[in-house]
């Protein structure tokens, strides 16, 4: 149960992370041009990237701890 809980985690950081990344580059984007240009497919695909990344990461952890990796 716990395993699964790891992998969650990790997709729900690696989404709220790869959303953070975004905003912070439409601020330097706005910093930069003065201008604010704000696409909803691109939230939509960066979300997606997050989730990949996350689901990766966190099923490798998941998968670690299963099999008795040691630091796992």
């Amino acid at each position: 149960m716990i395993n699964i809980l790891f992998a969650l985690f990790s997709i729900l950081a690696g989404i709220v992370l790869s959303e953070i990344a975004y905003a912070l580059l439409l601020t330097i984007e706005y910093v930069m041009l003065g201008s604010f240009n704000f696409e909803l497919s691109s939230a939509w695909h960066y979300l997606k990237i997050g989730a990949g990344g996350g689901g990766i990461m966190g099923i490798g952890i998941a998968l670690l701890r299963y099999f008795g990796v040691k630091g796992f």
